[in-house]
């Protein structure tokens, strides 16, 4: 399930030749992040220290950071 609260964090990692990464939030908890949740045109990436706005997926493998956008 989708939670359309938008969240604050940084980009802990992200490895553009896998398009995954890990984004790290103000409380501690850490959300994945995958490359076709990364809002934007053309080639997109994150680069490690960005601060993101995003949705949270809540999975039984965790939490997935959705609708990513860089601030």
């Amino acid at each position: 399930m989708i939670d359309t609260e938008r969240y604050q964090g940084i980009v802990k990692t992200y490895n553009t030749f896998e398009g995954t990464g890990i984004i790290e939030m103000p409380d501690g908890r850490e959300a994945l992040v995958r490359y076709s949740s990364i809002r934007g045109e053309g080639v997109r990436r994150l680069h490690r220290g960005a601060t993101v706005t995003f949705q949270l997926q809540e999975t039984r493998r965790g939490l997935y950071a959705v609708c990513v956008q860089q601030e």
